[in-house]
């Protein structure tokens, strides 16, 4: 006899009712629908250190492309199965396909090798979406427009017998009666299925429970009405792929429909609630909210909560319903709570809905080196905590500092800054260096955000090709990726990480190659570009210790090339390349004032000079030269306002005007308030400017004034509106009216 479980994948009330039908039926056998060649995994399940949301993770040996997660929290039906056939010696075997053969058919598909399930013609439009969401039309029927939400007032909020599992199967049944033609791979997989029905008859159980979607349990409840040899030709001639698998921690937030998860369902946390305290789900549930937003100061009292659970049994009530269901919970905790504002209870989505539970999987399950090698990192890093945490976090904040920060200078910050920047040399991103706070690097600070996800799972795998520390791993992955870099700025930028990482073993092979390509490196735009990182070299290796010589040597050849090249680079440039080079030439800049070497300055200035009298530079890059030049005091007021006069004048074409305006005002428009004459050229040429030229030019003007502060953009507004006069004929300074205050000045400064 085989008993079919129609299920909901990660449904509270499909997994009750589950282990009431297994306590009835006694089964001497069970099967679930997981792929089988991850059937090694199950004995795990017994061991109490591991701790769901856990998932299967089984991958390709030879493809880490190739990787198929299989998640389950304690209230999946599947897991359940598991641990009562364990608690009570029932043998569990896995029957869904092998991801060995899904593997292979995604090869096949991928090289256009057709199978004997290709189907020349393609589904309706209507088919397709009823095949995407065949509960939709019960859903319909029943008055509701989302599925999800009627099969969990229907199935999942009810605490419902066993005899649910046979209205499951035939509500089924007759859907997939529906379906003109079902989608190929299903077909392959219930196949498969039917395949260890059989032989779990054919080894001598007697009572087999088969624990399957819901969906699939039409397929498999009659097995002599589907022939053998059928399921066996569909299955023939699937060429398998070699796997491994292990348990990974998983999260709630992964569980969900918006992280893409298929299977997911809305709401986890509140799942988790039905599922281990259905009867008192209501107010435990807003007791929690209440605390939560306590925390975070706002108003939730006691009162508060019972008004919240009573307006939810009485919401539910109204729509017929046993039990509130997460609409009804959320609609009276944005009355109560939120006084009607969603947004004042935001949190309690994140926390009470989805959650921010994360799995544990103990140390003694297999997995590769590097992953303990990891593991050992992160522990002697003292980062666990972040470990554990499926929030994203700032590293080492307080109440006092919510940014916290990283100060290199510490031993244990500068191990905990060596880990992160490893890990995201290898793909691994755990931590996310903020970039905003990049001008305090030179005061030994760092300032990271931590968010631990699952499928690092994969990632480290994969990592784990180069090596088995984490150490190995990053020298061999940065001199292969070293060997392939064919632009000098790779290097560069390759070279600045190694240097944070802190793996000195692969600098020198680096530094050779840097010399080697910026010795052929012709194209002055590309040294351009890999002299900042180069300069960042230099600075950061003095912050960590780190020997930058050689760095220095390669930088001081490039800088002047750069200086000669660029203002010819800069001829004849259209608007997106010179919106490029732009950026560079701030870049630029801004490395050598780091550098702040008088004979780079001084070329630097030249080139600058170059460029802003270059006929064919475009308007932007000439107008960014001449503002930098004056910034560092290299031209004064007067030659600044005769040039600015020139790029404004009516022989210059409107648009040439406000690219060059555009770059002249770059980063702040405080010139034009500390230099009236500025400001009166520019009324001028507003002045002049045709209305059909006006409209063209305006998108650019706009850009220009939006990137102002706050306080620059009232003070231009002030001057706008007539605050200041300007006779641009007059001297800058009235010599009678100094004379006059010259004593009173000469007595205050102790001249006198």
């Amino acid at each position: 006899m085989q008993k079919i479980l129609g299920i909901r994948h990660h449904g509270p009330g499909s997994a009750k009712a589950l282990k009431r039908a297994l306590a009835a039926l006694q089964p001497d056998c069970i099967l679930i629908e997981a792929p089988a060649d991850a059937e090694k995994l199950i004995p795990y399940v017994e061991n109490k250190k591991l701790k769901p949301p856990v998932a299967m993770l089984v991958y390709a040996d030879k493809n880490l492309r190739q990787a198929a997660y299989v998640p389950f929290a304690d209230f999946s039906p599947e897991w359940q199965a598991m641990k009562y056939g364990l608690k009570n010696e029932v043998p569990l075997r896995f029957m869904d396909l092998p991801m060995d053969m899904t593997f292979g058919l995604d090869a096949a598909a991928e090289a256009a090798v057709q199978t004997a399930l290709d189907i020349s013609e393609k589904p309706t439009a209507e088919d397709e979406n009823f095949r995407r969401d065949p509960m939709k039309h019960l859903a319909q029927i029943a008055g509701y427009t989302d599925s999800e939400r009627w099969w969990e007032i229907m199935f999942e909020q009810p605490d419902n017998e066993v005899e649910v599992f046979d209205a499951v199967l035939e509500m089924n049944t007759a859907l997939r009666a529906e379906v003109k033609q079902e989608q190929p791979r299903t077909l392959l997989r219930e196949a498969y299925m039917r395949k260890i029905m059989r032989k779990a008859v054919k080894d001598g159980f007697e009572k087999i429970a088969v624990v399957c979607g819901a969906w699939h349990a039409p397929a498999l409840h009659d097995l002599k009405s589907y022939k053998q040899s059928a399921d066996n030709a569909l299955l023939k001639g699937i060429k398998k792929i070699k796997t491994q698998a292990t348990w990974i921690p998983w999260s709630y937030n992964r569980l969900t429909f918006q992280s893409g998860y298929m299977a997911g369902v809305n709401s986890p946390a509140w799942y988790e609630l039905l599922y281990k305290e259905r009867n008192e789900a209501t107010i435990r549930w807003m007791v929690r909210a209440a605390r939560l937003l306590r925390g975070q100061n706002q108003a939730a009292s006691s009162a508060h909560a019972i008004e919240a659970t009573r307006l939810a049994e009485t919401l539910a009530r109204m729509r017929g319903l046993s039990l509130p269901g997460i609409d009804d919970m959320h609609e009276a905790a944005t009355a109560i709570f939120g006084e009607g504002d969603d947004l004042k209870i935001r949190l309690i989505k994140e926390k009470l809905i989805v959650g921010d539970v994360l799995g544990k999987v103990p140390p003694e399950i297999p997995v590769i080196p590097l992953q303990k090698d990891l593991e050992k990192q992160i522990k002697t890093a003292r980062l666990t905590a972040y470990r554990k945490s499926s929030e994203e976090l700032w590293l080492k904040a307080t109440a006092a500092n919510k940014r916290g920060g990283l100060d290199l200078r510490n031993d244990n910050d500068l191990l905990k800054s060596h880990l992160l920047h490893r890990l995201d040399i290898l793909d691994i991103p755990w931590g996310k260096l903020q970039k905003e706070t990049g001008r305090e690097l030179s005061t030994f600070k760092e300032y990271w955000k931590l968010k631990w996800k699952p499928d690092f799972a994969l990632r480290i795998i994969e990592a784990g090709m180069w090596g088995n520390t984490v150490r190995e791993a990053v020298e061999k992955y940065i001199l292969a990726t070293a060997e392939k870099a064919e632009k000098l700025p790779e290097l560069t930028q390759l070279t600045d990480r190694v240097l944070k990482a802190a793996v000195p073993e692969v600098i020198p092979p680096l530094i050779k190659l840097l010399e080697e390509k910026s010795a052929v490196t012709t194209d002055v735009l590309l040294l351009a570009e890999a002299l900042p990182p180069l300069v960042n070299i230099m600075r950061y290796g003095d912050v960590r210790g780190t020997e930058t010589g050689a760095v220095q040597q390669v930088t001081e050849q490039i800088v002047p090339r750069i200086c000669i090249g660029l203002p010819a680079a800069v001829s004849g440039l259209d608007e997106e390349a010179a919106a490029k080079v732009f950026g560079q030439i701030i870049a630029v800049n801004h490395a050598l004032n780091l550098l702040n070497d008088e004979d780079f300055n001084a070329q630097w200035q030249r080139c600058l000079r170059q460029i802003t009298g270059t006929v064919r530079a475009f308007p932007s890059l000439k107008g960014l030269s001449l503002r930098i030049l004056f910034d560092k005091n290299s031209i004064d007021p007067q030659q600044m306002t005769t040039e600015t006069r020139f790029a404004l004048s009516t022989g210059q074409e409107s648009m040439a005007a406000a690219q060059w305006l555009e770059g002249f005002l770059y980063g702040s428009g405080l010139v034009l308030v500390h230099q009236p004459r500025l400001w009166q050229i520019l009324d001028e040429w507003v002045d002049e400017i045709r209305e059909e030229d006006f409209t063209e030019i305006l998108p650019v003007l706009r850009r220009t004034f939006s990137a102002f502060s706050v306080h620059e953009r009232e003070e231009i507004m002030r001057m706008a509106k007539g605050g200041i006069l300007v006779n641009a004929d007059e001297d800058a300074m009235d010599e009678e009216r100094a004379a006059a205050v010259l004593p009173t000045v000469r007595m205050l400064l102790g001249y006198a």
